[in-house]
């Protein structure tokens, strides 16, 4: 009976999940080009380009021994290349800043003491997306 019921509350709880993601996914198709804005984002030079990507290695490599000062390096990095191409945070919506306000919100509760290692790896994660996503596209051409 009990195994009964936590199956029944884990198939609920799923299937919540998926109702939600599709509901948001027809929202979002719903809302077609008109409601997508174009960022025009500034090139970078290679020697940019460069320097930030020399900065991303070491704020990955100092994960292993300091989570939560490669959280913190990660975060500002990200902030610093976003503003450096023109990106702006507070207006735009994308995928991006999906990531990048997931990361956001890790790194401040880490601030608050309230985030675990695994948490702050999946932070890193959320910048590594934001930061390639960043780069690819920023070498002046």
């Amino acid at each position: 009976m009990v195994t009964d019921l936590v199956i029944l509350s884990v198939f609920l709880v799923v299937a919540a999940g998926v109702i939600g993601y599709l509901a948001e996914r027809v929202r979002q198709q719903r809302g077609g080009p008109a409601m997508r804005r174009v960022i025009e984002l500034r090139p970078l030079p290679d020697e940019r380009v460069r320097d930030y990507r020399a900065d991303w290695v070491a704020a990955q490599a100092r994960f292993v021994d300091d989570p939560d000062g490669a959280v913190r390096a990660a975060d500002m990095l990200v902030e610093r290349l976003m503003a450096e191409r023109g990106y702006p945070p507070e207006q735009a919506k994308s995928e991006v800043l999906q990531h990048y306000w997931a990361a956001h919100e890790i790194a401040q509760a880490d601030e608050r003491g309230d985030a675990d290692t695994d948490t702050l790896r999946r932070a890193m994660v959320h910048y590594r997306m934001v930061f390639s996503a960043l780069l690819e596209s920023a070498i002046c051409r």
